[in-house]
């Protein structure tokens, strides 16, 4: 296909950070494959990196024996690649929100998916991974996944950061990160955004690893002032606006 190969970085015990840098969206494409006794996948990445996706999972075990591919939403680099991965990992399960599940998946996948409940676990033997719902941040069927031992939070299109960049970082990024939430997704609603925040927030997340740019470790609390702000700034224009029509 021409594309560069997956970048590979193992972010934490276990968890490994397969990225592919999209030229077309100016940042990486990232899939978190969780290598313990049920290996797990987070995201697909797009059908098109299909084969640079596999070779990296394929560096660190073998992709055939994935046991559950997690669609944090429905959307093309969330899942684009899921009948792929299907097709060749023929013991694989597609987990997915009840919405995204009910809504788009289950006409989707060639394989039934299992619809996950806000607060749910999802053991991969080892580590269990709390269902978080983040709903209209960005899409309206969205859940982050928090691991309830380490603290590691998959955050999905929260905390994106634009270009390519180090698989984990200490450095702030959070305004580059509000920039690119800005040019994907525009003005978010904010009182989604807020809860979300504030759940996440809760799990007093120690690493965050979010669906492009670096997984982000060090002083997360930039990143949740800056898409706060981000709120605020739509809270605000709206009184504005509101007032400029009386």
């Amino acid at each position: 296909m021409g594309q560069k190969p997956a970048s590979v970085a193992e972010i934490a015990p276990e968890v490994y950070r397969v990225s592919v840098y999209h030229e077309p969206w100016r940042c990486t494409v990232n899939q978190y494959l969780v290598a313990d006794v049920e290996p797990t996948l987070i995201s697909t990445g797009l059908r098109e990196h299909f084969e640079e996706t596999w070779a990296g999972i394929a560096a660190v075990l073998d992709p055939t024996t994935l046991a559950q591919i997690v669609v944090p939403h429905f959307e093309s680099d969330e899942c684009g690649a899921l009948n792929e991965f299907l097709m060749q990992a023929p013991q694989a399960v597609p987990l997915a929100s009840m919405r995204t599940a009910l809504a788009s998946l289950s006409d989707f996948s060639d394989r039934p998916p299992r619809g996950l409940g806000d607060g749910e676990l999802v053991s991969t033997g080892r580590r269990h991974l709390r269902v978080i719902e983040i709903p209209y941040v960005h899409a309206w069927d969205g859940i982050a996944l928090a691991d309830e031992d380490t603290h590691l939070v998959f955050s999905t299109d929260l905390f994106i950061q634009p270009g390519p960049c180090d698989a984990v970082t200490k450095d702030d990024r959070s305004a580059l990160s509000v920039q690119l939430y800005r040019t994907f997704y525009g003005q978010p609603p904010p009182t989604h955004l807020e809860r979300a925040l504030d759940r996440i927030e809760a799990v007093e997340p120690t690493m965050l690893a979010p669906g492009h740019g670096s997984a982000l470790i060090g002083n997360l609390q930039p990143y949740f002032r800056a898409l706060r702000g981000l709120a605020g700034e739509v809270v605000a224009g709206r009184r504005t606006e509101l007032f400029a029509a009386r």
